[in-house]
């Protein structure tokens, strides 16, 4: 009689065992065998493509200066894209790019872009259209919802003797509730302080100089109902490595890139003071041009969120504004 054992199965069982397990779970398991490590890539790339569409979750962004923590609202982020992650034709064991594909698919990351939109209803909250229910695709707030909002700008100032200025940046992964002011599930993407230079806002500054501003460059396509989310139609595209993105943390699971432009305030030199001795106070406003996740990242947090939704221990977080 021969020997049973797991490999004797067709790669359909296999799948069918592995899939119910959890990333975390998952990723050990890829230096048993060349067979194992392809079906698991082949399930992650599925869960890859998965975190990045969110469905019905939503992506929030809170980025602000520690003085106005009461007073800058959350930035609603829409869906722009993930560079990199395409269908591939298979997960072949005699491939010979298989030992990196797991790297590459790591090093992926999801593209959004930060909107000021209010989340409450009572006149704060963008009306859906008739017939758009709660957890829907359209639902207003989710990452289908086609509508954005205004582009999100600050005034950033810096004194003669200051060096740098501070961001606090959170971002949260949020399923909103059926009521205003609830989330359904709530959690933590990354959160840190952002260390904002006068040195690089100056750099930043000078290459901005000339060039059209982001509404003038950026092509939206409007797309209806049930369809893809809003994407932005341009090449001009910077990369993970561009010096634009400052990251919140050294891990480098999310970074915010920014316009900036300088704004030109009247320099009259007061008396005693020498204009090429010491530094002028100065003004930068920053537009923020895109936040990137990454992808594998953000996939922990989605199954994260999933827990939480799921949990029925009967005990309940209830999270939102009831001003």
């Amino acid at each position: 009689m021969d020997v049973c054992h797991l490999y004797k199965l067709p790669n359909e069982l296999l799948l069918h065992i592995l899939a119910p397990m959890p990333t975390p779970a998952l990723l050990p398991l890829t230096v048993l065998s060349h067979r194992v490590y392809t079906l698991v890539l082949r399930i992650l790339h599925n869960r890859l493509v998965a975190a990045a569409d969110l469905e019905s979750h939503s992506v929030l962004l809170e980025c602000f200066h520690p003085s106005a923590k009461l007073t800058e609202p959350p930035f609603f982020c829409t869906y722009h894209g993930t560079d990199g992650l395409k269908l591939y034709d298979g997960f072949a064991e005699d491939d010979m790019n298989l030992a990196r594909r797991l790297g590459e698919m790591r090093n992926l990351y999801s593209r959004f872009r930060p909107y000021r939109r209010e989340l409450e209803t009572g006149g704060r909250r963008v009306r859906g259209p008739p017939g758009d229910v709660p957890g829907s695709r359209t639902y207003p707030g989710t990452a289908k919802e086609k509508f954005t909002g205004e582009a999100v700008r600050q005034i950033m100032s810096l004194d003669g003797h200051e060096l740098f200025t501070q961001l606090v940046a959170q971002t949260n992964l949020v399923k909103l509730g059926p009521r205003h002011g609830l989330f359904t599930c709530f959690v933590g993407i990354e959160e840190g302080v952002v260390r904002v230079w006068r040195e690089w806002l100056r750099k930043m500054s000078a290459k901005e100089e000339g060039k059209p501003t982001k509404q003038q460059q950026e092509i939206v396509e409007e797309v209806g109902k049930g369809k893809e989310p809003v994407r932005e139609i341009s090449e001009d595209r910077q990369g993970v490595n561009d010096e634009r993105i400052l990251w919140v943390s050294p891990a480098k699971n999310t970074g915010v890139s920014f316009h900036v432009r300088e704004r030109k305030l009247r320099r009259d030199i007061p008396i005693l003071v020498r204009a090429d001795e010491e530094d002028m106070p100065v003004s930068y406003e920053i537009e923020y041009d895109e936040l990137f996740i990454r992808t594998s990242h953000l996939l922990l947090m989605l199954e994260k969120s999933m827990v939480q939704e799921d949990n029925t221990s009967g005990k309940a977080v209830v999270f939102g504004s009831f001003g």
